[in-house]
């Protein structure tokens, strides 16, 4: 099928009419501001970070001081939402990252005051 100039300068126009290959900023979610409160993130490709929320856009959350949770046993039962409210007995957890990125989250959990304290003292083991 041969198009001419005149016809792709057309389609050109009309795309462009309707929106094509414009920034969809419009569309995005607003950030939203942390307040630095400690919490455990759940993502879908990189697994289970705990730090301190600096932000989040959709579902990509920035966190400082971020550590990798590999394994963990948790008090009294065994989901994050435990971890996060009465923390770990133990675990394999990373060093801390000055500062991670999430992309791909699917939960931002609160933690309390007693969960921090654990999780800030795991190491690998």
């Amino acid at each position: 099928m041969k198009y001419d100039i005149e016809t792709l300068k057309q389609a050109l126009e009309i795309a462009k009419l309707l929106g094509a290959g414009e920034s969809r900023t419009a569309d995005a979610p607003e950030a939203v501001k942390g307040d630095g409160r400690a919490v455990i993130v759940r993502s879908k490709d990189a697994g289970v970070q705990f730090g301190y929320l600096d932000r989040y856009e959709g579902s990509t959350v920035y966190l400082t001081k971020a550590r990798q949770l590999w394994s963990w046993v948790a008090m009294g039962g065994g989901t994050l939402l435990d971890c996060a409210t009465n923390g770990v007995k133990s675990g394999k957890f990373s060093a801390a990252a000055d500062a991670v990125i999430i992309i791909g989250a699917c939960a931002i959990i609160d933690c309390t005051a007693k969960a921090v304290e654990t999780l800030e003292s795991v190491t690998w083991e």
